[in-house]
C-alpha cells in the first residue's frame, strides 16, 4: 500500500484517474437521460454544458477521495437519507416537468432573448452537477475506487492530488462527449411527435430514479431482500 510522501508517476496517476472518471460515469442515471434528452431537443450546447456539469460533480467527490476529506465522507453517510430525500424530491419534479415539456415552436421569442438563453445554459449544467452532487453513492465509489487502486496517499501532495483530480474530470467529461455526440447524431431522426415522446419517456425515466431514491427511505430492509434475490 502507498503510504503519505510516495512518490507518484505523473503518467501513471493520469491514467488511472482518467479510467477511474470515465468508469464512474457510464452507470445509467438520471444525468445521463438528462444529457441525451437535451442533446437531441435542443442541441449540442446543451448536451455538452449538462455533461461537462456532472463531470464536475464527479470532480468534486474525486477531490473529497483524493485529498482524503474523512469528515466529507462522514458528512455523507450520517445524512444519507436526508441526501436521498432532497435528490430524489428534486428528480421527481424534474422527471415531472419534464414529461410535461413540450418542445419550442420555429421563432419562439423567449428561445431568442439573449439573457433567457444565458439562464438556461447555467441551468443546463447546474441541474447536472446538483443531480451528481446530492447522490451520495457517488462519493462512496469514489472513495472505494482510490482505496482499490492505492491512491489513498495522494493528497498528501497537492500537485498529485490536482493531477489526480484533473485526470478524474476529463475521464468522465470523455464519457459524457461520447453520449452527446451519439446523441446529437440522432437528433434529424426525432420529429415534433418523437421529441413529444421523448420528453415523456425521459421524463418518466427520471421520475422512476427520484421514487426509487423516496422509496429506499422506507424503514424496510432492503439488503436482506436483495440478497434473497440474488443481489
Amino acid at each position: 500500500m502507498r503510504v503519505p510522501g510516495f512518490v507518484f508517476d505523473p503518467i501513471a496517476l493520469a491514467i488511472e484517474g482518467a479510467i477511474i472518471g470515465f468508469l464512474i460515469a457510464v452507470p445509467v442515471g438520471p444525468a445521463a437521460v438528462l444529457c441525451i434528452r437535451r442533446s437531441i431537443t435542443v442541441g449540442a450546447v446543451a448536451g455538452y454544458l449538462t455533461g461537462i456539469g456532472a463531470a464536475l460533480g464527479d470532480a468534486v467527490f474525486g477531490a473529497v477521495a483524493a485529498f482524503g476529506l474523512s469528515f466529507v465522507e462522514q458528512f455523507v453517510a450520517e445524512r444519507e437519507a436526508w441526501l436521498l430525500a432532497l435528490g430524489g424530491t428534486g428528480l421527481c419534479a424534474m422527471g415531472w416537468t419534464t414529461m410535461r415539456h413540450r418542445p419550442r415552436t420555429v421563432g419562439d421569442p423567449v428561445a431568442d432573448d439573449r439573457e433567457h438563453r444565458i439562464s438556461t445554459h447555467f441551468q443546463y449544467a447546474s441541474s447536472s452537477f446538483f443531480i451528481t452532487v446530492f447522490n451520495p453513492l457517488t462519493v462512496m465509489a469514489f472513495g472505494a475506487a482510490f482505496a482499490g487502486r492505492n491512491l489513498a496517499g495522494v493528497g498528501a501532495s497537492l500537485p498529485d492530488a490536482g493531477l489526480l483530480v484533473t485526470a478524474v474530470f476529463c475521464g468522465a467529461l470523455a464519457w459524457w462527449i461520447l453520449i452527446c455526440t451519439a446523441s446529437v447524431a440522432l437528433r434529424a431522426r426525432f420529429t415534433g411527435v418523437g421529441l413529444l415522446w421523448l420528453n415523456r419517456i425521459s421524463g418518466a425515466v427520471i421520475l422512476a430514479f427520484g421514487v426509487a431514491a423516496l422509496v429506499s427511505l422506507l424503514p424496510i430492509p432492503w439488503r436482506s431482500i436483495g440478497r434473497n434475490f440474488g443481489i
